[in-house]
């Protein structure tokens, strides 16, 4: 599975291989979950569209960054790279030290849909053309 076995003996290297491939085959399970997430997401970030002041806002981005930090924490381990970059995309939109305002609504939008998209479709890894087309309308650099 690894190009590079990092010089580690054979069996350690055969460990690594088959711990890699239990994960990613955790992956489908893990969308699943997460799909329910990404759901979640959506009628939260409807609540911050909803939001009218700077103090709503804020108030509304709370549930949406404890989602976030989750995406941003476990996305690349089953194998959904663009989970984990979209997901640290919201959280730091979305931390409350960050003072989120009105101004950041479209983006978190725009994060929110892209995620859900992504984990209702099962996009892996970086997601070819679909992701790099996602991560330009959510201003992420891949």
């Amino acid at each position: 599975m690894f190009d590079d076995d990092f010089g580690l003996p054979d069996d350690l290297a055969a460990m690594a291989d088959n711990a890699a491939a239990a994960l990613v085959a955790m992956g489908d399970e893990y969308a699943q979950d997460a799909a329910k997430d990404a759901d979640q997401l959506l009628l939260c970030a409807e609540n911050v569209r909803l939001a009218r002041t700077d103090d709503a806002v804020l108030a509304a981005m709370s549930d949406v960054f404890d989602i976030a930090h989750n995406f941003k924490g476990q996305g690349a381990t089953f194998g959904y790279d663009l989970v984990t970059l979209l997901g640290d995309a919201l959280c730091e939109i979305s931390r409350p030290v960050n003072n989120p305002t009105i101004d950041d609504v479209p983006r978190v939008l725009k994060l929110s849909a892209s995620l859900h998209t992504i984990l209702h479709q099962r996009i892996i890894g970086n997601g070819g053309e679909l992701g790099a087309k996602l991560c330009t309308e959510c201003g992420v650099t891949a």
